[in-house]
């Protein structure tokens, strides 16, 4: 979501029985290369180094809290 325009940017609807946080990087793929990311926050679930790898490579700033069992 844009925050300035309250814009949804991207969109993924996963089943149930399955986690979110492994389809961050198709989200992010979603958002075109010339529009810039400034901050994606998520919950813990999405701390995993594939997480934080996809949004690095897109030039933007994690803000996602250390899962119970993570390590900084």
């Amino acid at each position: 979501m844009d925050t300035a325009t309250s814009d949804i940017r991207a969109v993924e609807f996963t089943p149930s029985r399955e986690g979110d946080s492994p389809v961050l990087p198709d989200l992010l793929g979603q958002i075109p290369d010339d529009e810039a990311i400034g901050t994606v926050t998520t919950d813990g679930a999405y701390d995993t180094r594939r997480c934080h790898g996809a949004i690095i490579a897109r030039g933007g700033t994690a803000i996602i809290p250390i899962r119970k069992n993570g390590r900084p």
